[in-house]
């Protein structure tokens, strides 16, 4: 099973909540949160990694801890020892994670930010990439630009290895066994690399009054489209 899950917005998650679950990481992660810069890069690793187990024991009815270590991908770890893949990503507030079951996965989410996009594509991009940038109408080519980023760092997280920029260099080939996909708004892209014979299941998460996660199907009124299969362009 290959299930994601995206947390559009953190600002909505009491103080308070957000300090529970922080006393609740191991002492190596709780370690890592006073070393980043600022706190809302510390709240998003607390909220993805508390959103990661939430999703782990609503949609596969299993308790495991979120194991990880400085430069290497999260793992769940489950009671009897057991590993599962899992992935993780934050941009803006908004946070993203996912688990397979059957094989590797690895996601990305970036909102659209009013930079200069075009100084990275003339010096990243391989050529005919450039060349088709250079030729579409501004909101198509920033769109498009944000499908290429997230679904290169999304398989940069898949392998486990490899060089974002290295990859821009170069038209995109997937692994074989490997599927990938992209969800997209006029504000938001997210590109999914997953292995086995599965397809995503992408959700949206809110946070009740008890402050347990729920899970259900996106809201058409995010304006994110569903899963689909990436095209060349």
């Amino acid at each position: 099973m290959i299930t994601i899950a995206l947390l559009p917005d953190t600002h909505d998650i009491p103080l308070h909540a957000i300090a529970q679950w922080r006393s609740e990481l191991s002492a190596a992660d709780q370690g890592r949160t006073t070393l980043m810069a600022g706190t809302p890069r510390q709240t998003e690793f607390v909220v993805a990694r508390k959103l990661l187990k939430s999703l782990a024991q609503n949609r596969l009815d299993i308790s495991a801890e979120v194991v990880s270590a400085a430069g290497a991908a999260p793992r769940l770890l489950t009671l009897d020892g057991g590993s599962i893949a899992c992935s993780i990503a934050h941009s803006k507030n908004t946070i993203l994670v996912a688990i397979n079951t059957v094989g590797s996965i690895g996601v990305d989410v970036e909102h659209h930010q009013p930079r200069s996009i075009a100084k990275v594509v003339q010096r990243y991009f391989w050529p005919e990439g450039k060349s088709y940038f250079a030729n579409c109408p501004e909101a198509a080519s920033r769109a498009w630009f944000y499908r290429q980023w997230c679904i290169r760092e999304a398989l940069v997280k898949h392998q486990g290895d490899g060089n974002l920029f290295q990859l821009l260099g170069k038209p995109l080939t997937l692994p074989l066994g490997t599927l990938g996909q992209i969800s997209q708004s006029h504000t938001i892209t997210m590109g999914v690399i997953s292995s086995g014979a599965s397809q995503p299941e992408l959700l949206c998460s809110t946070l009740n009054r008890d402050l347990q996660w729920q899970f259900a199907p996106l809201n058409t009124e995010m304006g994110l489209s569903a899963l689909t299969p990436l095209t060349n362009q």
